[in-house]
């Protein structure tokens, strides 16, 4: 399965990119809940009423008059919508295989994507539903599985805004939802931009605000360019080798494409950080309403092959282009940063996590970590949406194997925020 977002692993220094016909009357919905289906008045529509609620959730797929204006709909979502739902996100996933679906769920609009998984059919990945409760989220994700069910989908899968909560994690699974791998990461770092630029400053710890005023003693520049062919690949060039093989990259080609299409839309910039003369790292950064997001980023290596050693030494370069980049995200009128990743509040003290430099790199910037509830599944059509769960179990074990790894020449080490991904742990 193609990666499904612009959400790449992070290295030591926190860089990187790292349709429907329903029956009448009561059935058994396609994880053995029971619901009641209702028609819907539109021919394209469903209505589900579920245990938790005696509203029903209307499902229904946009309308082309709704798909022109989606990123202001998106906005007049209850969660106010992100970057990955909006038109600029969905054209680059488009570029990069995943099918655009544009659902409206109860009259809140909904990207997802379509996605051919090999065996055992397609599967839906939704950006949201933009539910504020537990109980929304269970009666959204139940509609949206009626719907799927005469489009055949084998399973759908959500990832909300809803912060991280034990309790609602045995609620879902108890409701026939079992936690998936999401394609964002579960934790990030959000810095809070309001204020003067004193007032944001202030916020960050001191080592921060001292390798800010480093960097620039130490001569190093931070220029807003354009996303010309040259300047996407100068970025590409460096997350390639942040990368070296421990996450998959878009081609350079895709990239370049992304970057251009929300460079068009007014809502991504890109910047170069040099230092004595050389660009030593880079970022493209989104932004969606009042929100700015890292989307991606990555810099120079130590040793030429080996992408676990950041080769910034003590310029502190990455410090000056987090704070250009917040300054910028302010012109914009964004109030709020996503840094996008880092370790979950649980883990940021374990200096054994493979992302602990990442962790401590974005934390410098904020103390809060944002853990959010993560992705979850329900099956449409059991058997099949049971057999896709365990390949992709076996696949990930794969990849996160340290032996496996080894002889594939990677540096991979398995995280530790995704012990859920076990077998045991699939419910």
């Amino acid at each position: 399965m193609s990666e499904l977002a612009w959400a790449i692993h992070k290295d030591d220094e926190g860089l990187g990119v790292e349709d429907v016909g329903l029956r009448r009357g009561t059935e058994r919905s396609a994880h053995g809940l029971p619901h009641k289906l209702e028609p819907d008045s539109g021919r394209h529509g469903a209505a589900i009423t579920s245990p938790t609620s005696a509203e029903p959730t209307h499902v229904r797929f946009a309308v082309d008059e709704e798909i022109q204006r989606w990123d202001e709909l998106l906005l007049q979502s209850p969660d106010e919508g992100t970057v990955y739902r909006c038109t600029a996100n969905i054209d680059g996933m488009a570029q990069q295989g995943a099918t655009p679906v544009h659902l409206m769920v109860d009259g809140n609009a909904v990207t997802a994507f379509r996605v051919a998984v090999p065996l055992t059919g397609a599967l839906w990945i939704l950006f949201g539903p933009p539910v504020l409760a537990i109980d929304e989220l269970i009666r959204s994700a139940r509609a949206i599985a009626a719907f799927a069910a005469d489009h055949g989908v084998t399973a759908v899968r959500l990832r909300t805004q809803l912060k991280a909560d034990p309790e609602h994690d045995q609620l879902l699974r108890e409701n026939g939802l079992v936690r998936v791998p999401t394609w964002l990461d579960d934790s990030t770092v959000i810095v809070d931009l309001t204020g003067s630029e004193a007032d944001v400053q202030s916020r960050f710890k001191k080592r921060a605000r001292k390798s800010i005023k480093r960097a620039f003693r130490e001569g190093v520049t931070v220029d807003r360019v354009p996303a010309t062919a040259e300047n996407c690949k100068t970025l590409y060039e460096m997350l390639d080798a942040t990368s070296g093989g421990r996450f998959n990259i878009p081609t350079l080609e895709i990239s370049t494409a992304v970057f251009q299409r929300y460079e068009s839309s007014g809502q991504g910039q890109l910047f170069l950080a040099r230092h004595e003369g050389e660009v030593v790292v880079g970022a493209f950064v989104a932004t969606f309403g009042n929100t700015a997001l890292y989307l991606g980023a990555g810099s120079v290596r130590r040793s030429p092959g080996d992408p676990t050693l950041c080769g910034l030494g003590g310029s502190r370069a990455s410090y000056a282009l987090q704070w250009d980049i917040m300054q910028w995200a302010r012109d914009q009128g964004c109030e709020r940063y996503d840094l996008d990743g880092t370790p979950s509040s649980a883990t940021i003290g374990d200096l054994s996590h493979p992302r602990q430099g990442v962790g401590q790199f974005k934390t410098a910037f904020s103390d809060d970590i944002t853990d959010y509830l993560g992705a979850y599944q329900i099956a449409v059509q059991p058997r099949r949406a049971w057999l896709m769960r365990q390949l992709e179990i076996n696949a990930q074990r794969l990849d996160q194997s340290v032996t496996m790894n080894r002889l594939r020449g990677r540096h991979v080490r398995p995280n530790p925020d995704h012990v859920w991904l076990r077998r045991g742990s699939s419910r």
